[in-house]
């Protein structure tokens, strides 16, 4: 068997993503988009946890989903730009339940990083963490 380097075994990512999986990309963004904003309203407006609970396991329910399509795309993801930048955006939900009294903040923390990780420029959003740069398409 031939020896792989480690860009063989991941995988070069697809030149371009197939339809279905890109409209499941777009579904799934713009109800994670939707349930935040219906979480954050929530947390700002202090209304009563069993209110929005539903909403906070639909933004981990959309944001694993997001995630599903994105190895699905790519197995690079992870140690890109934009797969650090996604698991930054997690890390404010997961300090929200070791201190919730800062629970708006810390939900805005999660959209601001979210926004900028999905604004990145291309250089930004696709160099890697294990070679140093962006990883030219084969």
């Amino acid at each position: 068997m031939k020896n792989m380097t480690v860009e063989e075994k991941v995988g070069s990512p697809q030149a371009k993503r197939p339809g279905w999986s890109r409209a499941l990309d777009i579904l799934l963004r713009t109800g994670h988009i939707g349930v935040i904003g219906v979480l954050l309203g929530g947390a700002t407006f202090q209304a009563p946890l069993p209110a929005v609970h539903c909403y906070a396991w639909l933004v981990v329910i959309t944001g694993l989903g997001l995630v599903g399509t994105e190895l699905h795309h790519s197995l690079r993801w992870p140690h890109e730009g934009r797969g650090l930048m996604a698991f930054s955006h997690m890390l404010p939900i997961v300090l929200l339940h070791l201190w919730p009294a800062f629970c708006v903040e810390l939900l805005w923390i999660a959209l601001v990083v979210g926004a900028i990780g999905s604004h990145m420029p291309r250089s930004l959003r696709h160099w890697s963490l294990v070679y140093g740069k962006v990883p030219k398409k084969q």
